[in-house]
Formats: structure tokens, C-alpha cells, sequence
């Protein structure tokens, strides 16, 4: 596939979490280390991660995440500080260095602070620096409830990759494509491998997270799609078990789903 250049590559709560809350430092591993090798080749790399409760709750020994703003904002504080402690000792075994970027829903609707934002990111990467964005949840407490949410950032994911002009956007998911239908529940169901358009016939094949410890689903990854091919953009949602998949995607090899207009 060409022209993937400047990459944004999200990875969600379940992909760095499992089922349990178990962290999954072998997946966080094998990411850093992709991602690593893209960069070191010419390519410029701008993770969007979420995942900071779902670690909190593991290192707080929590079965379920608590429906209190101050507890999940606790928790968040917590959680981040120990995923960039993940992420750095992760990236630094393969000699890569990153940065944190912290950003809040109405930085997008300030054109001062997106400025501000964009040229610190475009510093790391003139500096072949990978930026890690992630959401302020102990800031932005609307975001907690769910009023202005980024659907477990995959919508900030999408306008990064559209403020940041980057060539595409790739999801890492706990499934392995769109489906035409659940396929944990339907055998029938088959992966859809390219969406020109999102119809109301692919909306209505969307389904939720499997895992149940993010808040995003397979209907904010089609909203993201939708932003993303607005722009006239590229979005390949692929499974986040093996982040060596990402590779190839950029070869332009069929693996999960590619949402590009015609």
C-alpha cells in the first residue's frame, strides 16, 4: 500500500489489557519493537494509547471499574504514570526514544492550544522522537462520563491523524476485522476486508468490545473511519494480539479491514 509515510497507530484498552486485567507485556513488547523498526527505516510514528485505568485497576487489584468521577480520575493518575513507565522500558530495550503527550477534548476547539500541541508533536518528530497521546482523564472529568468522550480515543486518534496531515491510521483491536456480523456468535459471519463507505448496512454489523474494560467499541471505530475518510484519509483496522501486523499493512498485504474511499 503506498504512501504510508507519517503513521498514527492507536492501541486500545483490551489490547494492552486482557480479559482478566492482566497486563499484556509480551503485546506492549512486540509493539514497541514494530513500531520501533518502522521509524529506524524513515517512517514517523505518533502512538495514540489509551489503557491507564485498565492498568491502574490491575496494580489496585480492582475486578470492575468504579462508577465514581474522583475514583476513575484517582485511577488515572496512577495508571498513566505505570503505562509510560511500561511504554519507556519497553521502547528503550530497542534504543527508541519517546514522548508524553497529554491532551484534553477542547484543545481541538482552541486554535492556540491546537497550534501549541501540533508544533510539540512535530518537534518529537523532526527528532525522530515517537509521541505517546493519550487522553488527561484526571483533567478532563467529562470525558469520564462519557459526555464528550473520544470513545476509547479512537476519535482522537482520527482527528490527530487528520490535524497531523498523517498518510493513515491504524487500529489495533481485540478482533481481527469488521464483520458482517458478531462472529463469536453467528459462524456464518466473514470479515469485510475493504469499506469504501460507511452504510447503514456495515453499521448495523458493528459490535462492542469483546473485553469489556474499554469504552470504546466497534461502533466508535466506525465514527473514527467516518472522520478519517472524510478527509480523504486511510483507516486498517487490524487485531492488536500480534502488533507485527502492522508491518504488514504497510507492505499493503490483506490483513483486517481497510475503510478508504474510492
Amino acid at each position: 500500500m503506498e504512501n504510508w509515510h507519517r503513521i498514527v497507530v492507536k492501541v486500545g484498552t483490551s489490547t494492552i489489557v486482557d480479559s482478566d486485567g492482566q497486563i499484556k507485556y509480551s503485546v506492549i513488547n512486540r509493539l514497541a519493537q514494530t513500531l520501533t523498526s518502522l521509524q529506524k527505516s524513515g517512517h514517523e510514528l505518533v502512538l495514540v494509547t489509551s489503557g491507564a485505568i485498565g492498568v491502574a485497576m490491575q496494580q489496585m487489584q480492582l475486578q470492575s471499574r468504579p462508577k465514581e468521577i474522583p475514583q476513575q480520575q484517582a485511577l488515572a493518575a496512577i495508571g498513566q504514570t505505570y503505562l509510560m513507565s511500561l511504554y519507556n522500558q519497553s521502547f528503550a530495550f530497542y534504543q527508541q526514544m519517546i514522548g508524553q503527550v497529554l491532551l484534553t477534548y477542547d484543545v481541538f476547539d482552541n486554535k492556540v492550544m491546537l497550534e501549541n500541541a501540533i508544533n510539540a508533536v512535530e518537534a518529537l518528530l523532526a527528532e525522530h522522537v515517537i509521541p505517546i497521546i493519550n487522553e488527561n482523564d484526571v483533567i478532563a472529568v467529562d470525558e469520564l462520563d462519557h459526555q464528550h468522550s473520544f470513545g476509547d480515543n479512537d476519535r482522537l486518534a482520527a482527528i490527530v491523524t487528520h490535524e497531523l496531515q498523517a498518510d493513515g491510521l491504524i487500529i489495533l483491536s481485540d478482533v481481527d476485522a469488521l464483520y458482517t456480523a458478531n462472529p463469536t456468535i453467528d459462524t456464518n459471519a466473514t470479515p469485510i476486508r475493504r469499506v469504501t463507505a460507511v452504510t447503514d448496512e456495515i453499521r448495523m454489523s458493528a459490535t462492542g468490545s469483546v473485553s469489556g474494560l474499554g469504552t470504546g467499541g466497534m461502533s466508535t471505530k466506525l465514527l473514527a473511519a467516518e472522520l478519517v475518510m472524510a478527509h480523504r484519509g486511510k483507516m486498517v483496522l487490524i487485531n492488536g494480539a500480534n502488533p507485527a501486523l502492522i508491518l504488514d499493512v504497510i507492505k499493503g498485504e490483506a490483513v483486517g479491514t481497510l475503510f478508504q474511499g474510492e
